[in-house]
């Protein structure tokens, strides 16, 4: 089971990535190149974590992280400024479902999902991210049909959670070590980068 990283203190920055596993086919001798889309295009985020006082916020870190090196780890996915508002309590609508609309239900009424905003499914008790790539509004009965990025790497069950008011990325931990600096000062200094597993 992954390891929920803590929320506090919050982070400085963030630097979030979408990765492609496609390609661009380009021809040996000038023809036009075509965008080949796979399955399997996912998020990861490398947070900058401010000086955390070694007792107890750097000890604790460090021991997190060395679980979540193992185990894996869950980390809230910043979005600075966004106004999320009151969701309700979105969940899939449906099963079968695949491609780059996700149907999903259980909003509150006229709720508008913006364009760039993320969110997370739970599915078999794993978090997988997406976001929104256009404004979108529930209905009276609190139903969307929402555009999303990258396209479903899974195919939900019915009734999976959507977590828009607070959207999680889960992954492993990039690299082969977990790193931390003690500085003379009693403060300690902890990186990681954080991607998708799937």
């Amino acid at each position: 089971m992954s390891i929920m990283l803590p929320s506090t203190p919050g982070i400085r920055s963030a630097k979030p990535r979408l990765l492609d596993f496609g390609g661009v086919l380009t021809p040996p001798l000038g023809g036009a190149s075509q965008k080949l889309n796979r399955l399997g295009d996912r998020y990861g985020l490398a947070p900058e974590m401010p000086p955390l006082r070694t007792e107890p916020d750097g000890r604790r870190w460090v021991a997190l992280l060395s679980r979540a090196r193992r185990e894996g780890a869950i980390f809230a996915f910043p979005q600075p400024d966004l106004v999320i508002g009151e969701p309700g309590a979105p969940v899939v609508d449906g099963v079968g479902q695949a491609g780059m609309t996700l149907n999903l239900l259980g909003f509150a009424a006229a709720y508008i999902v913006r364009e760039g905003q993320f969110f997370s499914i739970i599915h078999g008790g794993r978090r997988y991210l997406h976001m929104a790539t256009a404004d979108t509004v529930a209905d009276g009965d609190g139903k969307m049909a929402l555009p999303i990025e990258p396209m479903l790497r899974i195919s939900p069950s019915n009734g999976d959670v959507c977590e828009f008011a607070a959207p999680k990325i889960e992954g492993w931990l990039e690299g082969q070590a977990v790193e931390w600096e003690h500085r003379l000062e009693p403060y300690t200094m902890v990186t990681f980068t954080i991607t998708e597993a799937e």
